[in-house]
């Protein structure tokens, strides 16, 4: 047997023994503490009583028989100094097609955007055991000075879904599809000269959780499609299948450990980016330190095929197979911190490394730290306060292929920034809120930095 078939082989086999760890516990817990009953039950009928007590608490201000609905309208105005997420200068870099050079240039642009939204979250509580949860957020993106920057569709809330609970016995089944609709780049940090991220997400699954007391068994199964609406990043269009489990070990009331796993296999519809198989492995604890300290840490190993140690880029009627890694090997980890300071402050740290399917390239790998801090000092006003910070480097891919020495370098870049947000709510109906965002970006490429500043203004009505 060759060494190439004989490593194939060994990286199966350890694939192999990381699902069935996982598919172990997941199966073997099952009879475990089944007797212990010192608590009620997640999935129980007890559950599903509390959570009717909450639906009738859930403010509304419509309901139409057993359904309650809750509406509400926002107009928000922004000024935004880099719409593009551009860097401002020029370079002259080698002609990627033949002699001679090229010089490239880029220029941030500013403009006011007025964004209109409406919001409705309704539930339906169809019977004592089942219940139907709608939440959909719908608006529309209107430039003041680059009209051809207008959203040509209705922007979704990522928040937006529909979702069904089903309890029976001490199972928990929840059927769910959550969708969005978004043209904003901020979230993609390696996406650098780009104004219109258009994409559709949806997300279309069933969990089931199994409620043993002491012993809490989770599996669940999505198909995940995601659709540019932009020609520009068309070749992003993909489907998922995602498979995951966990089993959550209930050691006291203050401290819960466990283990968890995930599969994932994504398929291209076209052959720029590889397709490939995703597996994750790992464990987990939940610590409950005091009645306002709660921390929650994760940590396994990940492991990533794709088809090519290349990627595909055009430029014009040229393509070019720009090398990348083929496999990944990494371990990944994250925690949580959630901290009520008082009666009025409270925050959340998270941090983290992990390995995410990139844009240009097969993946990014990225180190992240996020905190958020909310003050309610004031009767009636909400302030709060958001720092991120990301350290991320690409796989290989073609972000750098404009960069000319050496060709085709990944991209390497930081991130950071922040926010502030204040909420005043001037009558039982009307709330009004500023906010200042502020992001950075700090990258080894040619013109692929950029700084961006942006002020907004919204008021929104409750019906």
């Amino acid at each position: 047997m060759s060494r190439r078939a004989i490593s194939l082989h060994r990286d199966q086999f350890r694939k192999s023994i990381a699902l069935l760890f996982v598919i172990s516990i997941l199966v073997s817990g099952g009879g475990l503490f089944a007797q212990d009953a010192i608590r009620p039950s997640l999935a129980g009928q007890a559950a599903s009583d509390a959570r009717q007590q909450d639906v009738s608490r859930i403010p509304y201000n419509l309901i139409l028989g057993p359904v309650r609905f809750r509406v509400g309208a926002t107009v928000g105005v922004e000024y935004n100094d880099n719409i593009n997420y551009s860097d401002d200068g020029t370079a002259v870099i080698p002609n990627p097609t033949g002699p001679g050079s090229i010089t490239i240039s880029a220029h941030s642009q500013d403009d006011v955007i007025v964004t209109p939204n409406l919001t409705l979250d309704m539930i339906w509580p169809v019977t004592q055991l089942n219940t139907l949860r709608l939440d959909l957020g719908i608006g529309y993106s209107f430039y003041l000075n680059h009209s051809g920057d207008n959203t040509d569709y209705i922007l979704v809330a990522p928040k937006s879904q529909i979702a069904f609970d089903i309890f029976v016995g001490d199972f928990r089944i929840n059927i769910h599809d959550r969708m969005q609709l978004q043209q904003d780049p901020i979230q993609e940090g390696a996406l650098s000269g780009v104004r219109d991220y258009g994409r559709f997400e949806n997300t279309a699954g069933v969990s089931v959780l199994w409620d043993l007391n002491k012993l809490l068994l989770q599996l669940g199964y999505d198909h995940y499609n995601f659709v540019s609406t932009t020609n520009q990043f068309d070749y992003l269009n993909r489907n998922s299948e995602i498979l995951n489990g966990s089993a959550a070990f209930i050691v006291n009331p203050t401290i819960t450990v466990g283990a968890e796993g995930n599969a994932v296999f994504t398929r291209y519809d076209r052959s720029v980016l590889n397709d490939n198989t995703d597996y994750s492995v790992g464990g987990f604890v939940e610590l409950e330190l005091t009645n306002n300290l709660k921390v929650r840490a994760a940590g396994g190993y990940q492991w990533i095929d794709f088809d090519h140690k290349f990627v595909t880029f055009a430029f014009g009627p040229f393509s070019f197979n720009v090398p990348d890694h083929k496999n990944l090997e990494d371990y990944y980890v994250n925690g949580l911190i959630g901290h009520r300071i008082n009666a009025t402050l409270s925050q959340t740290v998270s941090a983290g490394h992990e390995n995410q399917l990139g844009v240009n390239s097969n993946y990014i790998t990225l180190n992240y730290v996020r905190h958020t801090l909310t003050w309610n000092l004031i009767r009636n006003t909400l302030l709060s306060t958001e720092f991120f910070f990301e350290d991320a480097q690409e796989s290989g891919g073609f972000a750098g292929f404009f960069d000319p020495v050496p060709l085709g370098t990944p991209e390497h870049f930081h991130r950071f920034g922040g926010a502030i947000t204040l909420g005043y709510q001037l009558t039982p109906h009307v709330t009004l809120g500023v906010r200042y965002q502020g992001t950075s970006k700090d990258s080894n490429l040619l013109l692929r930095d950029y700084n961006q500043n942006r002020i907004s203004v919204d008021g929104t009505y409750s019906f």
